[in-house]
């Protein structure tokens, strides 16, 4: 981390920013020095001149202040008089400010100088006025400037006033002007840096700059406290999960404990012992809707009780799913740092509190992020300063399989959760067992169907539509499926034959997902019931769904909307809300449905498109099937695309026939996962049976028609 990373301001003013956390906290985590002129040196100046320290402290930086002593006009007189040596004066001066009682914003401010002294990081000077300008008593050294420095050299520095000899400090108005070396076309940071110089080695004209009194550091040393200063009290202590509270980096967390009105399900009591038996460790391999995240957190409060001390990470694949999380976690006390998005939001709050953590004055620290974010290499670097037991709570858990994201997996997290409905990664057995050695085996399974018979999700009638593709479809799908064929018997393997081959199997499974016939018949399946039809998912193909909107909403006239990732996240909050509420009779669809978001009211689902990933429709399915007011049942209707069927019989010593049985098998395992636990299981298998005994293809409906 640098300066250059900052969001820095050009000015920072109280009526629209609080500087400490806006401004010295950002800058002071990331400094190696700290300079600071900061005027008289009174127990107020000298708060003044911590502001934000404790964020400073446990860096290896060191500090320089230079403050002018608060001068009597008897102790002018005194010097002027000879009756006292200057240094005999100034040296009283200071120790008066250091008598007496303070507010706890002061105390907090001393504490902190007074531990850099004794870590010899802190040096402190006395300027006070020349002979010549003794006489004049209103002629005081009253500059107000300051310079951060980070490990690379970058530099900031500031100006500003503030008048600390009056009322306390939260009441004071303060405007401050920034500048950085990076970007100074007019030297304005050169020279702060080299008054400051000037001064420090007393080259300043009209000025003595003294070194620090003996007696007063010794006065000051009183103040050093059996441990480093942490949370600072002038920061308004928000809940970090808001995104008003961007500038605050410390809490103080609630009491974390299940929430009274909660009872957890047998099954969910078992995958916790099941986890606790592992050490800790394993997947929760429980059906989509069947409360994973109210297990997970239930299993963290407990962890929070025995370990009394811990670092919690919750990471998950979408930015929406973090403010799900969030919402969840702060019904049992967790009070979240939201890590994802632009770093500047983020980094100083988690560097703060783990500051915090590390040190032992905080003894909980919950971060929710998106697996982007946990993967990268600022959170990486951020997370390996952590000290202490540390768990991995890891939402959808196949996503951080992919050859990227487990390459980054840290071992730091000493306790590790996985929760996936499908944690096996399809076609890649190397993602799957690295995931498994990193979390550990699945130590607990709940299926869908026992979920459907615990009444955790609803029952549901599956109904399959067998749609035919065009002579001209057809052909294309056997033209791919050759050069596919050419690609997998090609012996020479490299990256450049690898994405060939990927870019082929994405343009056939993109020809089947589009067939043209799809539209139709959906047409016809909602014109049956366009009187009835609410709370329904329309899942598309990309470019599909810019035909199948204008369809609903325009010729039919049902009030529906598109949801795909290109909404703005408010937007698709309030699609949400609209369509749960019925002001909405339908969404319109891509994969931004097919994890974590949670559309409980949902009844019916139309799907033309699917990746042939099992987990995708998993996934898909169990969204549907979520519990709702008012709903007791819910209807999938599966548009299956397949050969034409009046003369499939007649193909079977035909050229095509390999390739139109492979298209009629890759749906048919589709068709197979939904229909096995569907409530109209035997009418739906009767519908598709024809089709698959003309393929050759019964073994694959046999396992559904015991």
């Amino acid at each position: 981390m640098s300066l250059q990373t900052l969001n820095l301001q050009c000015e920072y003013r109280s009526d629209q920013t609080n500087t400490v956390t806006d401004f010295y906290i950002p800058c002071l985590n990331v400094s190696r020095e700290y300079w600071r002129a900061v005027g008289y040196f009174t127990s107020q100046g000298l708060a003044l001149a911590a502001r934000g320290l404790s964020s400073f402290i446990h860096n290896e930086g060191k500090m320089r202040l230079v403050a002018s002593p608060m001068l009597t006009e008897e102790d002018i007189s005194a010097i002027q008089k000879g009756y006292s040596a200057r240094e005999d004066v100034v040296e009283e001066a200071i120790l008066r400010e250091l008598d007496g009682d303070f507010t706890e914003i002061v105390n907090h401010r001393l504490k902190c100088l007074a531990w850099l002294i004794a870590e010899n990081r802190l040096d402190i000077k006395i300027a006070s006025p020349s002979e010549v300008n003794l006489s004049n008593y209103g002629a005081i050294y009253h500059e107000k400037i300051g310079v951060f420095i980070d490990g690379d050299g970058n530099t900031v520095a500031f100006t500003g006033s503030q008048n600390e000899t009056v009322g306390g400090l939260l009441a004071n108005f303060e405007s401050i002007d920034v500048y950085w070396s990076w970007s100074d076309p007019d030297q304005r940071v050169r020279r702060k840096i080299d008054n400051f110089n000037r001064l420090w080695d007393n080259l300043t004209p009209k000025l003595n700059v003294l070194d620090f009194p003996v007696a007063a550091k010794q006065r000051l040393l009183d103040h050093k406290p059996t441990s480093p200063p942490s949370i600072d009290p002038e920061i308004p202590m928000y809940n970090l999960s808001t995104k008003e509270s961007g500038t605050s980096y410390s809490y103080r967390p609630k009491a974390i404990d299940l929430p009274s009105t909660l009872e957890l399900r047998d099954y969910q009591q078992e995958a916790i012992d099941a986890w606790f038996c592992n050490d800790c460790r394993g997947f929760l391999e429980m059906a989509t809707g069947s409360g994973k995240t109210i297990t997970a957190l239930s299993a963290l409060v407990r962890l929070v009780k025995e370990k009394q001390r811990l670092f919690i990470l919750i990471a998950c694949p979408f930015q929406h799913l973090v403010e799900q999380w969030d919402k969840e976690a702060s019904q049992f006390g967790f009070q979240s740092i939201f890590a994802y998005q632009s770093r500047q939001t983020w980094v100083n709050r988690l560097n703060e509190a783990l500051i915090d953590f590390n040190f032992g004055s905080l003894k909980v620290v919950c971060v929710i992020t998106t697996h982007d974010t946990f993967i990268g290499e600022v959170m990486q670097q951020t997370l390996s300063r952590i000290q202490g037991d540390a768990v991995l709570v890891a939402d959808e858990a196949h996503h951080l399989g992919a050859t990227k994201s487990r390459q980054n997996l840290p071992d730091l997290f000493n306790h590790r959760l996985g929760l996936s409905a499908t944690p096996n990664r399809w076609f890649d057995p190397e993602g799957t067992a690295a995931l498994k050695t990193y979390f550990g085996k699945t130590i607990y399974e709940f299926s869908l169907d026992d979920a459907i018979q615990k009444g955790c999700l609803c029952p549901y009638n599956y109904y399959p539509h067998l749609v035919e593709l065009t002579e001209a479809e057809l052909e294309e799908y056997e033209n791919l499926s050759k050069k596919i064929a050419r690609l997998f018997s090609y012996q020479e393997d490299n990256q450049t034959t690898e994405k060939g081959l990927e870019a082929l199997l994405r343009k056939r499974a993109d020809l089947l997902n589009k067939a043209e016939n799809k539209l139709p018949t959906l047409k016809q399946l909602v014109v049956d019931r366009t009187d009835l039809l609410h709370h329904a998912l329309f899942y598309c193909a990309p470019g599909q769904i810019d035909r199948v909107t204008p369809m609903l909403g325009q010729e039919l006239r049902l009030r529906i909307h598109r949801f795909t990732a290109e909404e703005p996240t408010n937007q698709r909050r309030s699609l949400l809300e609209d369509f749960a509420s019925g002001r909405l009779q339908g969404l319109v669809a891509m994969r931004c449905l097919d994890e974590g978001v949670d559309v409980p009211s949902t009844q019916s689902a139309y799907i033309l498109a699917s990746s042939g990933n099992p987990r995708e429709f998993i996934q898909r399915r169990g969204r549907i099937l979520r519990n709702a007011k008012s709903k007791d049942h819910a209807f999938i209707h599966d548009l299956i695309a397949v050969p034409p069927l009046d003369y499939c019989q007649q193909r079977k010593d035909t050229s095509t026939f390999s390739a139109e049985r492979k298209i009629v098998q890759r749906e048919l395992k589709r068709f197979g996962e939904f229909a096995k636990s569907a409530a109209n299981r035997y009418q739906a298998i009767e519908k598709i049976w024809e089709i698959a005994r003309i393929y050759d293809l019964m073994g694959v409906l046999g396992g559904y028609y015991d």
